[in-house]
């Protein structure tokens, strides 16, 4: 907003020249502030917001948590309004209230169950056992109506619903054909040869259409077809090696495919065919790192996508140029305002020596020989070796307590004279401290560097590289990333200036994270006893009050306010309080 001359104090002994001249010069200042906001609107379709600067505290939070309830298989499931929550315990589905987390019912199905899925009606719910290649459906309102659908010898390795809710799709081992089930008349319909399983079939957001990719003479294709009459309403060839992903754009006008990691290319099309756009880096180091991961900012402003160069690039929905590339360094410089959060743990009130993030993520087998890890292997397979450092077997069966461990296999007990052939020892158990342990977030100065891991693309056990999850937030003005080079960070952007908010380093390395779909919340999971959260006013965690449980997935609610949080066995619910 221009600003007044009123409001405008000139200096004593101003002339009048002179005090025209400085509001001219104040308000091309305020003019150009108001189009970058503009130009951002425009980008994003959300509301520009001016950036204030980081908060320099942890910012206060109450969370109350459920007690352990017992699950098996997938996360629990909120139904699409919030209401009820679905959970499998081996074979049988219970449905639970999700605010008073009461069993409304209990159904069982032939098999242990995979997969569950709500319908868009938030009445019907959809049970996968994928072992046996059936598909059971169950009403929370009739508890007599129940549909089973068996694929017979062609088997079942993925099965969801469609956006009316009156048709389920599942697809056939070896992706050989994808079957539309249709609950009202009990027809079926065929889709030929669908190219991945669990990727490439997606709807459009209105729910008319669904996009197909398909793989024909050695040629990536994608098929649009009709939701009304289950008919392609187009088919084109797309200029892609080997094709992954496509997705549809939250407005329905445009569909974005990319390539295999091997390869870094994305395109753009219109659902009739017609080629909107391609991007491709220029040649060097990085043309060779592909995509990995690819989201659309729920409003439609922008596209993003993780590679394997460790960067997430932003293109934007008008121009189809790109508008950032956001790097994972190992320091942070810049800008200025950012707000980096360390994860350190106290002892009886008092900063112990913990080792930083970064010492976790060393790995002492960057430079091992495969070769003769295989042949230590084989060695120790019969029989020869004796030693415990020679093959990874223990991987498989230790259980943490070395005694126990020790007295089951005593194979495992290599002479005095061997001990120093011990080149591969289990991974060490967390050092147990005297006294109460508490943890807090410390606010880095800047430059604070960043743990970050080797890249290593070979070897036996090479670990994942690059960016592999991002998540924009419900409105879509911010974007979270995690790079697997720096496992234990979760780095927080603006999608409206396109700059770096808060950059949050746990001391374990980040299992899962999402947003809050009603606010701007992002809650991390470590697969520890704590639970993170960040807002726009900082960062904080809370200690999870029930024995025993370690948060490894977080889940949130549609209605928002409420997430789950699931470990191996059990799961519970958090609900945020009145601060």
């Amino acid at each position: 907003r221009l600003l007044p001359l009123r409001l405008f104090h000139p200096p004593r002994g101003s002339s009048e020249r002179e005090v025209g001249r400085r509001v001219k010069v104040r308000n091309f200042e305020f003019g150009r502030q108001r189009r970058r906001r503009r130009r951002a609107e425009r980008w994003c379709g959300t509301k520009a917001i001016a950036r204030e600067p980081a908060p320099t505290r942890t910012a206060k939070m109450s969370l109350d948590f459920s007690e352990t309830y017992k699950r098996t298989g997938p996360t629990p499931v909120f139904s699409p309004d919030g209401r009820f929550l679905a959970t499998a315990v081996e074979y049988r589905l219970v449905i639970r209230d999700a605010e008073t987390l009461t069993v409304c019912s209990i159904s069982s199905c032939l098999d242990r169950i995979h997969k569950i899925e709500w319908a868009p009606n938030s009445d019907h719910v959809l049970c996968a056992c994928y072992k046996r290649g059936v598909v059971q459906c169950f009403s929370v309102s009739d508890e007599k109506w129940t549909c089973l659908i068996d694929e017979g010898p062609a088997g079942c390795v993925h099965a969801r619903w469609s956006p009316n809710g009156t048709h389920i799709l599942t697809v056939a081992e070896f992706n050989v054909r994808c079957s539309v089930w249709s609950l009202l008349d009990k027809s079926v319909v065929y889709l030929r040869q669908p190219k991945h399983a669990d990727r490439g079939i997606e709807f459009s957001p209105n729910g008319k259409f669904i996009l197909v990719v398909e793989r024909r003479e050695c040629k990536d294709h994608v098929s649009v077809v009709s939701c009304a009459s289950w008919t392609t309403a187009a088919r084109f060839q797309v200029a892609t090696t080997d094709l992954a992903d496509a997705t549809w754009s939250p407005d329905g006008t445009a569909i974005a495919v990319w390539d295999a990691p091997t390869t870094h290319s994305l395109h753009v099309y219109r659902p009739d065919g017609v080629k909107l756009a391609s991007y491709a880096p220029s040649s060097g180091g990085a043309s060779c790192a592909g995509v990995r991961v690819g989201a659309w900012c729920p409003r439609g402003g922008l596209l993003a996508t993780g590679s394997l160069d460790q960067r997430a690039r932003l293109f934007s929905h008008v121009s189809w140029r790109m508008l950032a590339e956001l790097a994972h360094p190992d320091a942070v410089v810049f800008p200025t305002t950012v707000a980096v959060y360390r994860e350190v743990e106290e002892v009886d009130g008092a900063l112990v020596d913990s080792p930083h993030p970064g010492a976790l993520l060393d790995d002492d087998d960057d430079d091992d020989d495969d070769e003769n890890d295989a042949g230590a292997a084989n060695d120790t397979a019969l029989g020869v070796g004796g030693g415990r450092g020679e093959s990874t077997w223990w991987e498989d069966v230790w259980d943490g307590h070395e005694e126990g461990f020790r007295a089951k296999h005593p194979a495992a007990n290599p002479p005095p004279e061997s001990s120093e052939r011990r080149s591969r020892d289990p991974p060490p158990r967390p050092p147990q401290r005297a006294g109460r342990v508490t943890a807090r977030y410390v606010v880095e100065p800047l430059p604070a560097s960043v743990p970050t891991r080797r890249p290593r693309l070979t070897g036996r056990s090479a670990p994942a590289v690059g960016v592999g999850a991002l998540a924009f937030s419900g409105d879509g003005r911010f974007l979270a990333t995690k790079n697997d080079c720096q496992p234990t960070t979760v780095w927080v952007w603006s999608a409206i200036s396109l700059e770096l908010c808060a950059c949050l380093q746990q001391l374990r390395p980040v299992t899962s994270f999402g947003w809050d779909p009603t606010a701007h919340r992002l809650a991390v999971a470590t697969g520890d006893s704590r639970v993170y959260v960040w807002t726009p006013e900082g960062a904080s965690f809370v200690e999870i009050p029930l024995p025993n449980f370690a948060a490894e997935e977080v889940a949130w609610s549609p209605a928002g306010g409420e997430f789950v949080l699931a470990d191996g066995d059990t799961f519970c619910c958090s609900f945020f309080g009145q601060d």
